[in-house]
């Protein structure tokens, strides 16, 4: 059993929700999120939780089925967040990465359609949409953060979302009417979309309603360290170099994990069932002023290394969130830069005390 929230201004009703991969960075977020709307919460995941958020959990793996099905039995929602979120990994040990990130969503719409939970709310990626039309990446290069193919003309209701034809329009922005890329340049992207196909092929096969929700660069608390902005606050910091291939103006689209876990509980939203959201942040950042306002907010001065630009990197492209604010009424509450500065200053605060703590 969940433990009900002590608040319980709902915006739709009270509902019994498990949420695989609860104990990570984004999901960690979405469960705080879901537990003040008043939701009753299981958390599902292989790591025990470290937040304290007052809801039950889970230890286990989303490749034991039978686990899955008694787990969410009883449920109204399942949100499936698990998966193998770092690249490398990917590119190590791309088995075991597909398994816990393609092969798990077989898993839980499986359990979903044996327990008749109402719908499936599956975690993807704007990697799905491809990378930017380049020369061939060197052996091993991860995928770039955004996407070459441009907008379709609008599906009618109930075709497709995977257009069959991958035009390039390279300054329109990418919506979730744009194709999805036709030929993936790492494991990672081919995983992702092959969870989205799963969920479409139980759509129409089985009848379980699902919603993909496409997420953008995710930062801000909890992050993984070996994300792009903890390393360079630790490397600011530190007085440790930063390198910079190119001029630094490749730009990238950020959004505040708050703001994302606010959009993925704007997806319970009834009108989001068998539907794709871009969630993702407004503003276009690039490299450099990634690292300008990191000197700014922490006082700091960076060590910056200028290398020559890797052959075919990415310089960037624009995800559109518009559906999700038309639809479901979301869109990020917090600037770029503000939600920068609250994330900057308290992780820079979090390497200081570790340091002083290490010294002691």
């Amino acid at each position: 059993m969940g433990c009900l929230a002590p608040n319980f201004m709902l915006k739709f009703f009270n509902m019994k929700i498990l949420v695989t991969g609860g104990s990570g960075f984004i999901g960690s977020h979405l469960v705080d999120v879901l537990l003040e709307q008043g939701h009753e919460v299981k958390i599902y995941d292989i790591e025990t939780p470290k937040f304290g958020q007052p809801c039950a959990s889970v230890k286990a793996d989303v490749m034991d089925l039978a686990r899955l099905l008694k787990e969410s039995d009883g449920h109204d929602i399942i949100y499936h967040l698990a998966a193998e979120a770092n690249v490398n990994r990917f590119f190590e040990s791309p088995f075991y990465s597909n398994c816990v990130t393609s092969s798990s969503t077989i898993n839980v719409l499986e359990a979903a359609r044996k327990n008749a939970v109402s719908r499936v709310l599956l975690a993807s990626t704007e990697w799905v949409y491809g990378s930017a039309p380049s020369p061939k990446p060197a052996a091993g290069a991860s995928p770039s953060h955004s996407a070459s193919a441009a907008p379709t003309q609008k599906s009618a209701p109930g075709a497709s979302p995977y257009p069959s034809a991958d035009p390039v329009q390279p300054d329109a922005p990418i919506t979730e009417d744009s194709p999805v890329a036709s030929r993936p340049d790492h494991i990672y992207t081919s995983s992702k979309i092959a969870a989205e196909l799963f969920c479409l092929n139980y759509q129409t096969m089985y009848g379980v309603k699902s919603t993909i929700m496409r997420f953008g660069i995710p930062f801000g608390e909890r992050a993984r360290p070996e994300t792009v902005t903890p390393i360079f606050i630790r490397k600011i910091v530190n007085g440790e170099d930063i390198t910079i291939h190119g001029d630094g103006s490749q730009t990238r689209q950020f959004v505040y994990v708050k703001d994302l876990a606010r959009g993925c509980a704007a997806c319970l939203d009834p009108k989001a069932a068998n539907e794709i959201f871009n969630l993702n942040g407004r503003e276009r950042v690039s490299v450099l002023e990634i690292i300008r306002n990191l000197e700014d907010i922490l006082q700091i001065k960076a060590r910056i290394t200028f290398v020559e630009q890797r052959a075919g990197q990415f310089q960037g492209r624009t995800i559109s969130s518009e559906k999700a604010k038309r639809i479901l009424n979301w869109e990020p509450r917090f600037s770029y830069r503000d939600a920068l500065a609250t994330y900057a200053r308290s992780y820079a605060l979090y390497l200081k005390n570790t340091k002083n703590t290490a010294k002691t």
